[in-house]
């Protein structure tokens, strides 16, 4: 047994002072109690002591494309005479060409390991690099799939594979020559792929990319392996105005619509973005108790618009958060963008909290870890017995907390800090992190 003893705990009844957090061998929690451990034992190996310390859960990141990280700051240059998503999305095309498994990996390794320096603990990544630029499988069908799990096992981090399904270039379109080592030639391959993985104990989850780019026969068997699994199911909607415009010439609904129809809509669904979701949109997804996840600093360097947090929040449809494309790995930042942008949108303060005499704090640390936990069915997101051992620790010395109070320490660190005042990450019981 380990025992960590920082100054505070943040429980599910908030910031514990005088608390002890015991972690078995197998990296779970065993209890969460009133420190009575002797001189002694404070003394004794397993006793980790952290003085001017405060624990936190780990930040769950339950979007990522790790290959976009190379993206980072080069396509702010003119790529067209008004640039949008899609001509971005011609830049990360050109990218995914030149991706081997073993660059993949290297990326992978050195993204994963700034994601746990910045105090994520687990991630979803949303996989589609698949194949060879050609479409032609590797020998190994599944080698860049197994070099981003080879990374993640490497770093430290926890990562719920999203296994993206891909198979044309749009609605009724054919598949671009940028897309090829996206797709597979049909979704029993897709899915002989996903059941090697499983069968060998991977984390995983499957992930449709969209509804331009998987037709209905491949939702339908998706969301039915999914069911009978009972594995996560993650899909991109309503990112973008064409987006919806072209799913309404194609079908006469709106994405998330259309997604119901498919059957793809499900406690386990999480959809990606919901930018531009409309209100018929939002009532079928608290009817089928799926989640959101935001993406802000992606959707702002995207230009993609600001979700509708207020009436996400009214019709009491959890959120979770994702780093996406990559440009920035700062949980801290990331949500506290969710609520600056939903500020502007509404133009009033304090938009997601949990009640209306209550600060956001608690509501965005939910948001950035057990949420998120639930979205990717990992469990992990609380500092509770049974859970897993994943942590983050916040100096409460550094000098953008300075001031905080125990009543306001969430706000402080969401509103003024940022992951530099994370100086330790814990994943599975194992110290993962320490900021020198």
């Amino acid at each position: 047994m380990k025992y960590l003893v920082p100054d505070y705990v943040y429980t599910t009844e908030g910031l514990q002072a005088n608390r002890v957090v015991a972690v078995n061998d197998e990296g779970y929690i065993a209890a969460v109690v009133e420190n009575t451990l002797t001189d002694e034992e404070l003394q004794a190996p397993s006793a980790v002591r952290l003085p001017g310390k405060a624990l936190l859960p780990g930040f769950v990141n339950v979007h990522s494309h790790v290959f976009q990280r190379n993206l980072r700051g080069h396509t702010h240059r003119p790529l067209s005479q008004q640039d949008t998503f899609w001509t971005w999305r011609r830049a990360m095309y050109e990218e995914a060409q030149h991706m081997t498994p073993e660059q993949l990996y290297e990326l992978a390794l050195r993204t994963y390991r700034e994601m746990l320096a910045n105090g994520y603990t687990s991630v979803g990544e949303f996989h589609y690099v698949h194949h060879q630029p050609d479409g032609t499988p590797y020998e190994q069908p599944n080698a860049m799939a197994e070099a981003v799990l080879r990374a993640g096992k490497e770093a430290g981090l926890r990562v719920v594979l999203l296994m993206t399904a891909y198979a044309r270039g749009g609605f009724n379109q054919p598949v671009e020559e940028g897309q090829r080592r996206f797709c597979d030639r049909s979704v029993d391959a897709y899915l002989a792929r996903v059941e090697a993985l499983r069968s060998e104990g991977v984390l995983i989850g499957l992930a449709p990319h969209s509804v331009r780019a998987v037709p209905g026969n491949w939702f339908h068997e998706i969301a039915r392996y999914c069911r009978t699994y009972q594995l996560p199911l993650h899909v991109h909607a309503d990112e973008q105005v064409a987006e919806i415009e072209q799913c309404r010439l194609a079908h006469g609904c709106s994405p998330i619509e259309l997604l119901e129809r498919y059957g793809a809509l499900f406690p386990l669904t999480t959809i990606v973005h919901a930018t531009h979701a409309n209100a018929r949109e939002i009532e079928l997804l608290a009817l089928h108790g799926c989640t959101v996840c935001v993406c802000p600093t992606t959707e702002g360097d995207l230009g993609d618009g600001i979700a509708p947090y207020a009436e996400l929040r009214a019709a009491d449809i959890p959120l979770s958060i994702g780093s996406d494309s990559n440009t920035r790995l700062d949980p801290i930042e990331e949500l506290r963008w969710a609520e600056y942008t939903a500020r502007m949108r509404y133009q009033r303060r304090r938009v997601l909290v949990a009640g209306e005499l209550e600060a956001p704090g608690p509501l965005l640390l939910d948001y950035g870890t057990r949420r998120g936990a639930v979205a990717l069915k990992l469990a992990t997101g609380s500092i509770a017995p049974d859970l897993l051992a994943d942590f983050v620790v916040v100096d409460l010395e550094h000098p953008s907390l300075v001031g905080w109070t125990q009543q306001d320490f969430l706000d402080t660190l969401f509103f003024g800090s940022s992951s530099e005042a994370i100086v330790q990450t814990w994943v599975q019981g194992q110290k993962v992190y320490e900021r020198r």
